[in-house]
């Protein structure tokens, strides 16, 4: 399991490959198990961790799906912080989506 940084906002996320990496860290984070299909290559949960701060967890076993799911993500954020995603062009979600790409790529 993976930290990814989701600065300036608050929150934490957390980026897994494998839908078995994503069971185990979903119980550990949510204390909750999730349905899972296995023809799923991605998913996305939101909810308070344990630490009562907006939690995020992201599956994605390839970069088209990961890119989908970190969107999931960035469009709940967004909303927290009333935040329009298109203003501007998109651009500070464009680039938010950009740096979360790179981070779990890495």
């Amino acid at each position: 399991m993976k930290e990814l940084s989701l600065r300036p906002y608050n929150g934490r996320l957390f980026y897994v490959k494998t839908q078995k990496e994503y069971a185990k860290a979903r119980i550990k984070l949510f204390k909750t198990p999730d349905v899972l299909n296995c023809n799923q290559d991605g998913r996305f949960s939101a909810g308070c961790g344990q630490d009562d701060m907006w939690t995020y967890l992201v599956y994605a076993e390839k970069p088209h799906i990961l890119a989908h799911e970190m969107t999931h993500v960035l469009m709940h954020v967004w909303e927290r912080c009333g935040i329009d995603p298109g203003d501007s062009g998109g651009e500070a979600f464009c680039y938010m989506l950009s740096q979360l790409m790179l981070e779990a790529m890495e």
